[in-house]
């Protein structure tokens, strides 16, 4: 049997200094800052993406609130139609508020441009007045 022996000695680099390598350094330098390039391109589009489509959510959003108001205002006119219907008015005068036509003589105009003056009220007929009843006196203002 054969008897091996190794020795083996130690080196200590402590001492050694090593050179820079400019190339490498530079080259780490230049794949860093196209990385960097390509992940920014990459945000960015990611980023203008994302917006657009936000901006999508926005105007679909605002389309459909614009219907609605547009619906909305539909049935206000149409109210509004109904509710100043002359015959309408004229119904209700008569039949809730219990009003009437004023006579000749009971209905007075005033013009806002014109000086305040009442007119003298002319007599009624005696054949007018059996067939009229007493009515309270009725003011339409006109500017």
């Amino acid at each position: 049997m054969a008897i091996e022996v190794h020795l083996e000695k130690r080196i200590v680099n402590n001492k050694v200094m090593r050179q820079a390598d400019t190339k490498s350094y530079r080259d780490y330098i230049i794949v860093t800052v196209l990385a960097a390039m390509f992940l920014f391109g990459l945000f960015a589009y990611g980023w203008q993406h994302y917006q657009w489509i936000q901006y999508g959510y926005r105007i679909e959003e605002a389309q459909r609130k614009k219907e609605q108001l547009a619906e909305i205002g539909r049935q206000l006119r149409l109210e509004r139609a109904s509710l100043s219907n002359p015959q309408r008015i004229d119904s209700i005068a008569r039949k809730q508020l219990g009003m009437v036509v004023p006579v000749p003589g009971q209905l007075v105009t005033f013009h806002a441009d014109a000086p305040l003056t009442i007119p003298v009220p002319q007599p009624v007929r005696p054949a007018q007045q059996a067939e009229l009843q007493p009515q309270p006196a009725a003011l339409e203002v006109k500017r």
